[in-house]
């Protein structure tokens, strides 16, 4: 008989975090186990290509995914009532109660196995409820952002109670044991990147580039840790200096700084432009010539593998796993983590078209291996069932 594994999640929203469950999901990372799926809050549209139980949670959990700023702008005395609740009982301490309570509302048997498949709320549900053992996903560069931060007595209380913590790179285990300091307890485990739906996906493409000019690509959410911001700062000096006319940047995705950073890329008249959100960004970003990463902080980045799938060189921001995914100057650029670092890189690229050149012929046999991340994620699994 399979042991039975629950995957907590808050939300079902575009991004790298819901993109890697799905991978896993799909290649069979998880078959051992009988598997669920709790989604707290249903918001989002991923999570729905897959062949595993989803539940979901209940009103009271209607916001542990959005921000209080977010809550507020929407006028919904229902919505703001609940989030002002949610703050209340975490900042008190009550919230231990309201988890137990919600919870025997939603599962109807304790679980072998519990993951706290993203940083935040998520661990305080699961280490909070009565699965037999339990396990912790980090995808945040704790030094630079750390999520818990609100709330930092009640994490540093909870945390240690994890039978494993898994960091998706060096740089994210370093910076979460700066501050927790759990390192017995913490194991890296690169994220899995399925690379060839990714170039299935891709197709042939399905925008008509302009050979006239270097074409730049990035898609992820427009927030302010992606650094589009600074990309438009970046264009903006370019266009004072001339340097503009040979460059376009596209850009796909949604999020709460979308129509803001439109508008600012419009009125200044630069060459980015702002697409929204795509089910299938990879067949826009196919036959780029280069991808921008600009995150101020990314603790793995999901996107440089896709990029770099799709023959596409990255030119990134320096961050946790950037020097561990991009050889730099081989096949893509690592810049300074700055609006200074990301104009010196694309100025020098601009500058120097044979860089691109080189870039491509060196991603032209690129593979992400996943195989034995597979098997040390199952080992770590079995591991934690037989002890």
């Amino acid at each position: 008989m399979k042991k039975s594994l629950l995957i907590v999640v808050d939300e079902r929203k575009m991004g790298g975090v819901s993109i890697l469950l799905e991978d896993m999901l799909n290649l069979g990372v998880f078959s051992d186990y009988d598997t669920d799926i709790l989604v707290l809050h249903n918001n989002g549209n991923r999570l729905k290509n897959i062949n595993t139980n989803v539940i979901y949670g209940t009103k009271f959990f209607n916001t542990v995914d959005l921000p209080v700023k977010e809550v507020l702008k929407t006028k919904k005395l229902g919505l703001i009532f609940s989030k002002i609740r949610l703050v209340f009982e975490m900042k008190t301490g009550f919230i231990k109660k309201r988890i137990i309570k919600e919870r025997k509302k939603i599962l109807n048997k304790k679980y072998d196995i519990e993951i706290a498949f993203k940083d935040g709320f998520t661990a305080i549900f699961t280490a909070f409820g009565d699965s037999l053992k339990k396990m912790h996903w980090l995808h945040y560069e704790y030094v630079k952002t750390n999520p818990n931060q609100k709330y930092d007595k009640l994490f540093k209380k909870i945390l240690p109670q994890f039978d494993q913590i898994i960091a998706v790179s060096v740089g994210v285990k370093k910076a979460f044991n700066e501050i927790y300091h759990l390192e017995n307890k913490v194991t890296v485990v690169p994220n899995i990147v399925n690379v060839d739906k990714i170039r299935k996906l891709a197709g042939d493409g399905c925008v008509d580039y302009n050979k006239d000019v270097i074409n730049m690509v990035s898609f992820g959410r427009i927030h302010s840790q992606k650094g589009y911001d600074r990309l438009i700062e970046v264009f903006v000096k370019l266009k004072n200096e001339g340097l503009d006319k040979n460059i376009y940047l596209t850009i796909y995705g949604d999020g709460p700084m979308y129509n803001e950073l439109k508008e600012r890329a419009l009125n200044e008249k630069i060459n980015i432009s702002f697409e929204g959100e795509k089910d299938n960004p990879y067949k826009y970003a196919k036959g780029a010539d280069l991808f921008i990463l600009s995150s101020r902080y990314e603790p793995f980045g999901l996107v440089i593998v896709e990029a770099q799938a799709l023959g596409i060189p990255v030119l990134a921001t320096d961050n946790a796993a950037t020097f561990d995914l991009i050889q730099n100057n081989a096949n893509g650029m690592i810049v300074n983590n700055s609006v200074d670092g990301l104009y010196d890189g694309i100025k020098k690229i601009i500058n120097n078209k044979n860089l691109l050149v080189n870039y491509k012929r060196n991603l032209k046999h690129y593979n992400y291996n996943i195989d034995n991340i597979i098997i040390k994620i199952k080992e770590i699994l079995g591991g934690m069932t037989d002890e």
